[in-house]
């Protein structure tokens, strides 16, 4: 199984191994140092969720906007198959996201901005 890693960590990782360093090398660092800077993302990963990512791949977390518009968007999937009472419920399922973010203050791309 693949594990979760932040989009954050994912982007650090790719810039490690770009610059022509072995997983390996990732790992050792990892175990021995605190990493610094742009890379202090990784401290927040134990060795063993790290080695996993690294052998295995990974799957890059979605961010908390990703999964408000997954949400919305699947009031949109179907509407051809339901009755106009159900596509009635589920424009106002958008309707009250939509409010809800407005309300909040918060943009997303594809729902409200």
């Amino acid at each position: 199984m693949k594990p979760t890693i932040t989009k954050e960590q994912a982007e650090v990782i790719q810039i490690f191994m770009d610059g022509g360093k072995e997983k390996s090398d990732l790992l050792r660092i990892h175990a021995k140092n605190r990493w610094i800077e742009e890379f202090s993302c990784l401290n927040d990963l134990d060795i063993m969720t790290l080695a996993a990512a690294l052998v295995n791949g990974y799957e890059v977390e979605k961010t908390p906007g990703e999964k408000v518009r997954e949400f919305y968007e699947s009031f949109n999937t179907g509407f051809g198959t339901f009755h106009s009472e159900t596509h009635f419920r589920y424009e106002e399922y958008q309707r009250v996201i939509k409010s809800t973010l407005n309300f909040l203050g918060i943009k997303i791309e594809g729902v409200n901005a």
